[in-house]
């Protein structure tokens, strides 16, 4: 029995103890940080955007999108919201309409194909916004928020037929928000934030997901006692590793700057290390991962690992 209880021991520190270590080197910091959502407005048409509201009972607001060709509008289209955005695609035009700031506001898309006719229309329960385009997919994230109770969610579309091929809500209780989406391949990382509470306190946690081949992972990034005033994370992965730079600060005035590296199949956590500045995005290359901060230097760390 107690040769049992020590070769659990070990299995546990396996999986959950750190693995390696993360160092800081002197490498050159001459390297291109790309946002993680790959999204144009370059559109052949001008697209010009007037939000309305009307005085009723209701009070609706809405907003009108006119498409224009040399000073001439060839189409307009009106949608449920305050403020108004597009994107141009090699696919059509997404126009869209929210509510800023309301994680339970309604959004309103209209799907628009090159010679300006409507290939679908459709509303989104919660402030739901394009994230990343690739190959006639669209990602969005529906942005939750544990203030409000609203759960966040990932939705993955053919573009063009206007059906969704997944859709995936974290099981976490109440509100929560995600705000970070990396694809590298058949691979879908991204980070949700949550808080936590049970009888006399209160905890904000990070956990890393994988979406791949319709199973799913996850993993602890961090977290921080009380409700976090400020959080932000970025992930980068390649087919060995998987990066996460974050900040977290609380109510008491704690903060925690830190960055992460777990295996990329399995989330299995390498090692993490406290940074002293906040950041504000992250690279890996091989075993190198360069975090640019806010104050704009950037620094490079080396994993050393099996």
């Amino acid at each position: 029995m107690r040769k049992f209880g020590v070769l659990l021991i070990l299995i546990l520190a396996f999986y959950f103890l750190p693995k390696g270590v993360i160092v800081g080197i002197n490498e050159p910091t001459s390297v291109g940080f790309t946002e993680s959502a790959s999204l144009s407005s370059h559109c052949l048409f001008t697209i010009k955007i007037k939000s309305w509201f009307f005085e009723s009972k209701s009070g609706e607001n809405n907003v009108t999108f006119y498409i224009l060709k040399n000073n001439t509008v060839l189409a307009n289209y009106t949608l449920k919201g305050v403020k108004g955005s597009y994107l141009c695609l090699p696919d059509g035009i997404l126009l869209y309409a929210y509510y800023p700031g309301d994680a339970a506001g309604n959004t309103s898309m209209v799907f628009l194909s090159h010679n300006l006719t409507k290939v679908w229309e459709r509303k989104f329960r919660g402030m739901t916004l394009p994230q990343y385009y690739e190959n006639e997919t669209l990602f969005f994230i529906k942005h939750g928020s544990y203030e409000q109770g609203v759960k966040s969610c990932i939705y993955v579309m053919n573009l063009t037929a206007g059906n969704f091929t997944t859709k995936f809500c974290p099981n976490i209780p109440k509100g929560f928000r995600i705000s970070n989406v990396k694809v590298i391949e058949d691979r879908l990382y991204f980070v949700a934030t949550y808080v936590e509470t049970k009888f006399l306190w209160v905890r904000t946690n990070e956990n890393l997901y994988l979406i791949k081949e319709g199973s799913v992972r996850k993993a602890r990034v961090a977290s921080i006692s009380d409700s976090a005033l400020g959080a932000g994370f970025w992930v980068d992965a390649n087919d060995k590793y998987v990066v996460v730079a974050y900040f977290l600060a609380n109510e008491e005035g704690k903060k925690k700057n830190g960055l992460c590296v777990f295996t990329s199949e399995y989330l299995i956590k390498i090692a993490c290390k406290s940074l002293d500045k906040t950041p504000e995005n992250v690279k890996i290359e091989g075993r190198t991962t360069y975090v640019k901060f806010r104050d704009g230097s950037i620094r490079a760390y080396k994993i050393i690992a099996p």
